[in-house]
């Protein structure tokens, strides 16, 4: 009797656990934290995309406007926030991890990278 194997490889968000929603909404900033802005016009990043660096443990506030409905995600932390035309989305986490990390407008607008370390 033959056994057969099959593996499915999956790419992009679809392979990871379902994000997480982050603590939201656009308040002050704590301080000394990171505040990192973008917006999304015409399916484009402004500014364009660049890295943000972030001390290891540091408090970040994401905040990113739109044109157009989008769901942002930041890769490798598993979070998310939709922003709306006249709605900024908006997430607050602490940067507990190191590594470089994408912050996406999906489905597939690169905002900015946080370079966490």
């Amino acid at each position: 009797m033959k056994r057969l194997l099959v593996v499915a490889l999956l790419a992009g968000c679809s392979s990871s656990p379902a994000a997480q929603p982050a603590t939201t909404g656009c308040a002050s900033a704590a301080p000394n934290s990171v505040v990192v802005t973008a917006a999304v016009r015409d399916g484009r990043a402004e500014p364009a995309p660049h890295r943000v660096k972030v001390p290891l443990g540091s408090a970040v506030l994401l905040r990113v406007e739109a044109d157009a409905d989008a769901e942002v995600h930041v890769h490798g932390y598993d979070l998310e926030t939709e922003a709306k035309p006249g709605s900024a989305g908006c997430v607050s986490f602490v940067a507990d991890r190191s590594g470089l990390f994408d912050v996406e407008a999906h489905p597939e607008t690169l905002l900015v990278q946080l370079e966490v370390r």
